[in-house]
């Protein structure tokens, strides 16, 4: 095989491999004008197939990273939030009158009335018209 043959080789998986990695859309124009012309390049050298295929591993490969760094970074992110230390509950735990008694269930369910999370969407949407299902569509009003 040619220099010439295994340098497109080596430019269609990179490029696979930088669409994949970056999460690019192949319908974007920049990269269609990029891969037609890789392509191009292929017929005239006789190796559309294999820069096909090398392009398609490319690619695969990149977006198998990408997903794995993303993976590892919200990991990371868990791992920092759990090392964090807790702030220190407003409400005691009711307890009864053994600790024995209370089962998981009963301190699980007042961790989470002592969560900062939000739990109800906030009123304003219920007066919001637009959320209202459109008349015509409503049964037996």
């Amino acid at each position: 095989m040619t220099e010439e043959k295994k340098n497109l080789l080596k430019e269609a998986y990179q490029f696979g491999y930088f669409v994949g990695f970056r999460g690019h859309s192949e319908w974007a124009e920049w990269v269609r004008q990029k891969r037609e012309e890789l392509y191009q390049r292929a017929e005239e050298l006789g190796i559309y197939e294999l820069v096909k295929d090398a392009y398609r591993r490319g690619k695969e490969l990149g977006k198998r990273d990408r997903e794995e760094k993303l993976y590892e970074s919200l990991v990371a992110k868990v791992e920092r939030e759990e090392a964090k230390p807790r702030p220190k509950r407003a409400v005691s735990v009711v307890a009864s009158a053994r600790p024995e008694e209370s089962s998981e269930l009963e301190r699980e369910y007042v961790e989470f009335l002592q969560s900062t999370k939000l739990t109800m969407p906030p009123e304003l949407l219920d007066t919001l018209k637009h959320l209202e299902p459109p008349k015509m569509l409503r049964l037996g009003d």
